[in-house]
Formats: C-alpha cells, structure tokens, sequence
C-alpha cells in the first residue's frame, strides 16, 4: 500500500480540523447559530476549502454521525444468529445505547437532533434514512421474526419497523432533556422489551 504523500497529508489535516472545529462551535452557540464563514475563519482556511471537504455544515455532523454505522456491523456480527429476533432488537439497542452513552454523548446528539428540526436540513435527514446499517439490521430481524412465527402476522413489517425505530428515538430524546439520573440502557430496554412483547404471537394464537 502506497504512503499519503504530503499533499493528502496535509487535506486529512485541514479536514479533521474542519471537523473539530465545527463541532465545537455547534456545541456552544447552537447548530443553526454558526455559519460555514465562522468554521473557516476559526481554522483560517476558505470557504472553498470547506466545501472540497464537505457538501453543508450539516455534513459535518454526519460525518461523525456516520462513524455508529461500523459500530453497528460489528455488533451484528456479533449477536448469536439462534437467538429469537426479540432478543437480538434487544441486544443491538443495548449496544446502541451504550455507544451513544459512552462514546458520542449527549452534546453532539442534541447538535444531531437539533439540526435535523431546521430548516437547514432536507426532510430525508440521516436520521431516518432506511439506508442506515441499524435499520438494515434492524429489517432483518423483523422479518427474521414474523417468518419464524414469533411476530404476530397481523401487523405488516414497515409498521413493525416504523414503531420499534420510534422506540429508539423516543428514549434518545428523553435521555437529551432530562437530567443524569435518566439512565438511557435501561430506559429503552424496558421501553423496548414491552413494545416487542405487544408484537409477539400470543400462546393462544398459535393454537389453530
């Protein structure tokens, strides 16, 4: 494999100070309070070095945003396949939260959320992408489950998804507005475990 010569050396510098910096300014003035000319005179670079490495200044976020994606394939890979789909939701969302606890923290999520309530942002935000691995990961199990009978057939799996994905959003965004005694694992554990046992086929169901 080839060494970066120092030209690109030096791009990957100017791009992960881009990124730095950025993020720094949305966590204390607030996403929609900083403009991409405040970035580029905090790192005295131009816009136009701004815009080589990055489409927006929402980009930015997902830049770092985007680093859960390989997080979350390593996770699968992780998860015994003969465990039942509920129980796999269920580890991949605990996994979930203990990254967004322990490694992304609150701050850069509520910059996530935030921005994706602008204006700034286009409606199909990376947050609700059906592209993202977790989601992916996510269909999978579903269907995994209502083959394998222990989804009720009654509900189609786009519903299943829509409301299991609200599971995830919803205890997100308490953990951001209320103070550390939210425990964030927990909360959607149990949060979770119920909406998934309203979706499983009923002992009483199976009996035909």
């Amino acid at each position: 494999m080839n060494s970066l010569t120092t030209r690109q050396k030096k791009a990957l510098e100017t791009r992960e100070k881009l990124l730095k910096t950025s993020l720094d300014l949305f966590n204390k003035h607030g996403f929609e309070h900083v403009s991409v000319e405040q970035i580029t005179k905090a790192c005295n670079v131009s816009k136009g070095t701004f815009y080589t490495h990055f489409p927006s200044k929402y980009d930015v976020i997902l830049e770092k945003f985007k680093e859960l994606d390989n997080f979350y394939s390593t996770v699968e890979k992780s998860i015994d396949g003969n465990m039942p789909a509920s129980e796999k939701i269920l580890l991949l969302y605990r996994e979930q939260m203990l990254y967004l606890t322990n490694i992304v923290g609150k701050d850069l999520l509520r910059t996530v959320y935030t921005a994706a309530m602008t204006n700034q942002v286009k409606k199909d935000h990376y947050l609700i992408s059906p592209q993202r691995k977790i989601f992916q990961i996510l269909n999978t199990y579903i269907e995994e489950g209502i083959k394998l009978g222990e989804f009720r057939k009654d509900l189609q799996a786009t519903q299943m998804q829509t409301i299991i994905k609200r599971c995830m959003r919803a205890n997100v965004y308490d953990w951001l507005i209320h103070n550390e005694d939210f425990d964030l694992v927990a909360e959607m554990a149990h949060f979770t475990a119920v909406v998934l046992n309203g979706m499983k086929v009923e002992a009483t169901d199976e009996v035909t």
